[in-house]
């Protein structure tokens, strides 16, 4: 979703806004059914697949933890929004914390078109910043809605800077690279391979055990 530079702590309240923007109500859709087709069966297979080994209370722990981290994202999706007031706009993100910026921050917004989940397929997005250049919040299409973003822009009035081509996530990384959210960042690539080499590390584990157990 995008980070943005001024974190406010505790929860927010909630003011009248001029414009107030929610995720994609097919995005929410599409993540229930893959928890319920996906998620679920392959947590049901880990666990009885562990059963005849002594390691099965391990994988059932795993496949909880997993299943309460899936529902916090899942709660935080279904809350979130980017609301547009007269004095602020208040970022509620998904895997990002509460976010309230002062609206005469905003100087410029940039929009651009980049690569979405296949090579053949393109996203915009929006990114905002101060005067100084510096990074204040970002929004993606593939979330949001292209309306949003064009709602976004009609609502803040302020200059829009549009690539007339499709940018490459890297040359975006490049060079606005303070719009880059935590997971997109080394250390968020780094803790999300860890966590994958652990899963599968643990998977070939309990399926050695079971075959040595044979």
């Amino acid at each position: 979703m995008g980070d943005t530079t001024v974190p406010v702590t505790g929860r927010l309240r909630a003011p009248t806004f001029d414009v107030l923007l929610r995720p994609r109500r097919s995005l929410v859709r599409s993540t229930v059914l893959s928890i319920v087709f996906s998620a679920v069966p392959l947590a049901v297979a880990l666990v009885w697949v562990s059963l005849p080994v002594r390691w099965w209370a391990l994988v059932a722990t795993l496949v909880v933890v997993l299943a309460v981290v899936v529902g916090v994202l899942f709660v935080r999706l279904r809350s979130a929004f980017l609301g547009i007031a007269a004095d602020a706009v208040v970022l509620n993100g998904v895997v990002s914390a509460n976010r309230r910026i002062a609206r005469d921050r905003v100087d410029h917004v940039v929009v651009a078109s980049t690569h979405g989940s296949t090579p053949d397929r393109t996203v915009r997005e929006l990114l905002a910043f101060d005067v100084t250049g510096r990074h204040l919040f970002r929004m993606r299409a593939d979330v949001w809605g292209d309306a949003a973003l064009d709602r976004v822009v009609d609502e803040l009035d302020v200059r829009v800077d549009r690539e007339p081509r499709v940018v490459p996530p890297a040359e975006i990384a490049r060079r606005w690279p303070t719009s880059r959210a935590w997971y997109e960042r080394r250390s968020g690539a780094l803790v999300a391979a860890l966590a994958a080499v652990v899963l599968v590390v643990g998977l070939l584990a309990v399926e050695t055990v079971r075959l040595l157990a044979a």
